[in-house]
């Protein structure tokens, strides 16, 4: 079941689809994209991102794609447009089949040798599991799976979403409360890299806090005293 710090989210997803489906034929991938960043700022709802912000809200169609696929079941009713708008995300899920596989060579083949086509297919599926539509466990396997790797850049994906994922898992134990000061920040972080299980650079503070203010909208206050230090609010 989504948590619910995500149900907001989920409703705005949703409502987007209910308003695709009145007439999918005249959306495509461009119109989509407006559409959601329309409605996610109407309903104020924030992009899922780590410190890099370019092509949000592009990036932010894997979210609409797993809830119409996994949440909906939609792609069995209107096939053609998932063909036609989400070519992309279809990729990404075959990188990330891949990636599963334990084959991380071929994953980086079939993304053309592009480290941001491996990192949104991660993406793809951390967004399933942020959304309860998937294991962690998944999503750990993939990490470990790319870190195994001798390739440079593979590797440096592992390590890099590995950052990004203990990131947010940390603004979101923020944002509902559960770490309240320095203590639990620490202890929290490192029991997800402990579960994690690959040599990865821990997120600083300042990621964190990044994070957690610009997805989250945790409050300064309440973010510095689970820091355990003062952060300047970073937006976008």
């Amino acid at each position: 079941m989504v948590k619910d710090i995500y149900k907001p989210k989920v409703k705005t997803l949703t409502d987007v689809w209910s308003i695709i489906s009145q007439n999918p034929v005249v959306y495509d991938r461009e119109r989509v994209k407006t559409l959601l960043e329309e409605r996610y700022k109407e309903d104020h709802i924030q992009p899922f991102r780590g410190f890099n912000a370019n092509d949000v809200y592009d990036k932010e169609l894997s979210s609409l794609y797993v809830i119409g696929k996994y949440g909906l079941g939609l792609d069995q009713e209107m096939p053609d447009l998932f063909n036609r708008i989400f070519y992309i995300e279809k990729n990404y899920e075959e990188i990330e089949r891949v990636i599963r596989k334990g084959t991380p060579e071929e994953a980086f083949n079939l993304a053309e040798k592009s480290k941001d086509s491996l990192a949104r297919s991660l993406r793809l599926l951390f967004t399933m599991v942020i959304f309860s539509l998937a294991e962690e466990e998944e999503l750990i396997t993939d990490l470990r799976n790319l870190f195994l790797s001798e390739t440079d850049e593979i590797k440096h994906t592992a390590k890099s979403f590995a950052r990004f994922y203990t990131a947010f898992k940390l603004a979101e134990s923020i944002a509902e409360g559960e770490i309240k000061d320095k203590y639990s920040f620490i202890a929290t972080k490192k029991a997800i890299a402990i579960r994690i299980g690959i040599d990865y650079p821990l997120p600083r503070e300042d990621y964190v806090a990044l994070i957690s203010s610009n997805v989250f909208k945790v409050k300064e206050r309440i973010l510095n005293r689970a820091l355990g230090v003062k952060v300047p609010q970073r937006n976008f």
